[in-house]
């Protein structure tokens, strides 16, 4: 599993405090079985009184248009990381970028999310590959941290084209559709990145490289990993020289002048909070 107590420093302030879901089948369950106890039974007809509503929702509403009430179930006010499925339509003009503002309906229910996109699928250590943007007719899992959320919910995302607090009834253009998933706080979403340097000297197998690291704590921390270049070179590096990031590396060949050297590694990528 992936060791995720180094990146506790840079997670959101209100990260920790999301809702944490061990068995989200159980709890669903749990939840809908408490809502049937009691209340009124299906079809009969009542009158519902409100109290407290806002001026402007009052001036805002027409008596002649009809108007939706519901409830919510046991901690669906309560915020955790939401993974929903995601799919463009073929017919879209252009793909659509990762932490893009979208505007959810998931339900009865609407939200302003930077939602992260990933490879859908099932892994064994549940870590899944970032995708910095969603092409058409491709499906991915959109996560983002948002209320609880019970069951497979028909989910729709929207382009909003206005801000919504200037204009009452925003122009929305629907981007995609999905579907919800149980919600997950565990879920790991990996981002490729591409350490790249400069060699420096070369003799022979034995290169100086620069202009990847500035510090020599950085080179002994990536040490264990194998070097790279463009041209498919393979190395390791044998010592760091000085303070500001150089170190020696040894190829399985002669690399040029004009290659890379690189190092692929992954880092964590947290969900936003909205």
């Amino acid at each position: 599993p992936w060791d995720t107590t180094e990146d506790r420093p840079h997670q959101p302030p209100d990260y920790d405090r999301r809702r944490r879901i061990p068995d989200s089948e159980s709890a669903r369950k749990t939840a809908i079985r408490e809502a049937l106890v009691g209340g009124v039974p299906a079809g009969k007809r009542v009158c519902i009184y409100l109290r407290n509503v806002p001026l402007f929702l009052q001036k805002s509403h027409n008596p002649s248009e009809p108007l939706s009430a519901f409830s919510l179930l046991r901690h669906e006010h309560k915020r955790t990381v939401i993974n929903t499925t995601i799919t463009l339509p073929s017919s879209a003009s252009e793909p659509l970028a990762s932490k893009s503002q979208l505007l959810v309906q998931i339900g009865s229910r609407r939200f302003l999310i930077n939602p992260l996109f990933s490879q859908s699928g099932s892994t064994p250590n549940d870590v899944h590959k970032y995708l910095r943007f969603l092409h058409p007719g491709q499906t991915a899992v959109a996560t983002f941290i948002a209320p609880v959320t019970w069951g497979s919910i028909p989910v729709l995302f929207f382009l909003p084209t206005s801000s919504p607090s200037t204009t009452p009834q925003l122009q929305l253009q629907l981007a995609a559709t999905g579907t919800t998933l149980p919600p997950s706080p565990h879920r790991t979403i990996a981002k490729r990145i591409i350490l790249t340097g400069h060699p420096y000297k070369i003799h022979k197998k034995l290169v100086t490289v620069r202009y990847m690291f500035f510090n020599k704590e950085d080179v002994e921390w990536f040490k264990a990993l194998r070097l790279w270049t463009k041209r498919g070179r393979q190395g390791f590096v044998r010592e760091s020289l000085g303070t500001h990031g150089y170190f020696k590396a040894v190829f399985d060949g002669k690399i040029g002048p004009m290659d890379a050297v690189g190092y692929l590694i992954f880092c964590l990528a947290p969900a936003t909070s909205n």
